[in-house]
């Protein structure tokens, strides 16, 4: 390599929070075709992905908490030990706790269909 590529490497390393070894080992794992194709290049390292976990479980577990309080206004329904008053206000805390969480998911959805149509390059770190 030139030493005016050299440099450009270095750069684009710093740039991207990267050593030069690791840019050059998730260069390495890109698919050929989607140089040629100017493909997106997503690199994720373990702390990344360890983060991206625990993000898709918080949003499994608000989901399910929204879930369990449908089922036990259902619950209690059938047992006879609700009024409509009491329906409709647990419906609408539930459905405005759902609604709160819209816009998180929505945006975790893109991401992950974002990430999903990318060439996707792992770090060891």
């Amino acid at each position: 390599m030139s030493e005016d590529e050299i440099g450009r490497a270095k750069r684009l390393a710093a740039d991207t929070g990267m050593t030069l070894s690791d840019l050059i080992r998730v260069l390495l794992q890109m698919p050929a075709s989607s140089v040629s194709e100017g493909g997106r290049l997503i690199v994720i390292d373990r702390t990344t992905a360890a983060k991206l976990v625990r993000e898709m479980r918080r949003w499994g577990h608000h989901y399910n908490q929204a879930v369990h309080a449908l089922n036990a206004i259902a619950y209690y329904l059938r047992a006879n030990d609700m009024d409509a008053t009491d329906v409709l206000e647990e419906l609408d805390r539930a459905s405005g706790k759902l609604a709160a969480m819209q816009p998180g998911v929505e945006a975790l959805r893109r991401s992950v269909e974002d990430v999903a149509g990318s060439v996707i390059a792992a770090l060891g770190r």
